[in-house]
C-alpha cells in the first residue's frame, strides 16, 4: 500500500542522493549504496518530524531500514538495472534516478499535507528570537558553559578514570569544546572521558535549547495559543518540533556557539510549527554628511534614493544604489 509522503520533502530525497554519491562514488557498489540511501532516509524522517513515515514502514531504528532485505535487496536491483540508474549516465542525473529508486523501493506516494501556515508579526518574530537569544546567551556563557560540560561528564565518570578526566578537564578551552592535546594517559582512560564530554557537551546544549523554548513558547502564546500548543504536538507521530529542533543540534554542522544555536532552533520551531514571518522591515536612515554608518545600513539619498552601504573608508562610504554604486561623505565632523 503506497505511503504518503509530503510533496515539498521530495527535493530532500534528490539532496540525500547526491550527498551518498559524493561520499560513495556514483559507480560504487549497488549494496553500499543503497545501505546509505536507506540510512539517509532514516535519519531524514527523523530530523523533519516524518516518523510516523518510519511507523508505516514499519521501522524501528535505522538499521531495520537499512539492513532489512524487503526493502535492500529490490533496491540494489534497481540500481543494477541501467534504464533506472546508470552509473555512467549524465552526473546531474544521477541524483534524481537514485530518489527515483528509493521512491519506488519504499512506496512513496507524493501528497499534498491541510495547510496549517500561521502568519505572525516582523514585531512577534523579534520578540521570539530575543527570548531564544536571552536564555541560551546566558546558560551558554563561555565560563558557564564549560563548567556545566566538566561537572555533568564527571559525574558519570568511573573512579578508575577520574585521574585522567581531571588532566584532560583542566586543559579543555574556555567553553569546554575543544579536546586538548594528547596526553600521555592510558588509552581506554583517554576514550571513555571524551566520550562522557562529547555526551555532557550535548545534555548541555540541549537543556538550554529546552529552557530557551519554554521562554519562546510563553511569548508566542501570548499572540498565538495555537501556534504555542504546536510546538509540543507530535507532527506524524510521536515527534514534536521541540524535540526535532533539539536533535537538530546535534548535526556537526551547527557550531556549538549560542549564536546558531538559537538560529537553529527558531529556524526549526517556524518550519515544524508552520509559522510564516514576513520580510524583516529595513530600518532606513536618512543620509547626512554627519552622519556616521556602518556596513550594512540602509540609508535613503536626495538624488540616489535608497541604497546599501557596502564599504567604508576615512569618512567615505560606497553605497549601492539601484543606478550603480556612489562613494558619500559620512561622519563629517565625528570625533
Amino acid at each position: 500500500m503506497p505511503i504518503a509522503f509530503p510533496r515539498g520533502r521530495l527535493a530532500s530525497l534528490q539532496e540525500l542522493a547526491a550527498e551518498v554519491i559524493e561520499r560513495r562514488g556514483a559507480a560504487a557498489d549497488n549494496d553500499a549504496l543503497a545501505r546509505d540511501l536507506l540510512a539517509g532516509f532514516y535519519e531524514l524522517c527523523m530530523r523533519v518530524g516524518l516518523d510516523g513515515v518510519l511507523v508505516e514502514l514499519g521501522v524501528a531504528e535505522v538499521a531495520t531500514l537499512s539492513d532489512e532485505p524487503r526493502f535492500r535487496e529490490p533496491l540494489v536491483a534497481r540500481l543494477g538495472n541501467k534504464t533506472e540508474f546508470d552509473a555512467r549516465g549524465p552526473r546531474n542525473a544521477k541524483p534524481k534516478a537514485l530518489a527515483d529508486c528509493l521512491i519506488a523501493v519504499l512506496e512513496l506516494t507524493a501528497a499534498d499535507p491541510a495547510d496549517r501556515t500561521l502568519t505572525m508579526t516582523d514585531a512577534l518574530r523579534g520578540e521570539v528570537t530575543r527570548a531564544l537569544a536571552g536564555v541560551i546567551d546566558a546558560e551558554l556563557e563561555p565560563s558557564a558553559l564549560r563548567a556545566a560540560i566538566i561537572s555533568t561528564a564527571r559525574a558519570g565518570c568511573e573512579e578508575q578514570h577520574l585521574k585522567s578526566f581531571d588532566k584532560i578537564a583542566g586543559q579543555l578551552d574556555e567553553r569546554g569544546m575543544r579536546a586538548p592535546q594528547q596526553l600521555r594517559l592510558p588509552l581506554d582512560a583517554v576514550a571513555a572521558v571524551q566520550r562522557l564530554l562529547a555526551e555532557a557537551r550535548m545534555t548541555v546544549v540541549a537543556k538550554a535549547a529546552n529552557t530557551a523554548i519554554d521562554r519562546a513558547k510563553h511569548v508566542l502564546a501570548a499572540a498565538s495559543p495555537d501556534a504555542a500548543a504546536r510546538i509540543d504536538q507530535a507532527i506524524t507521530h510521536h515527534l514534536t518540533p521541540r524535540a526535532v529542533a533539539i536533535q537538530r543540534l546535534h548535526d556537526s554542522r551547527v557550531p556549538k556557539a549560542p549564536g546558531p544555536i538559537a538560529q537553529s532552533v527558531f529556524d526549526t520551531l517556524s518550519e515544524l510549527v508552520s509559522l510564516a514571518w514576513p520580510a524583516a522591515a529595513q530600518n532606513v536612515r536618512p543620509y547626512a554628511v554627519s552622519t556616521t554608518y556602518a556596513v550594512g545600513d540602509v540609508l535613503e539619498h536626495p538624488k540616489f534614493g535608497i541604497g546599501t552601504v557596502k564599504a567604508i573608508a576615512i569618512q567615505r562610504i560606497d553605497v549601492e544604489f539601484p543606478e550603480g554604486s556612489f562613494t558619500l561623505v559620512h561622519a563629517r565632523g565625528a570625533k
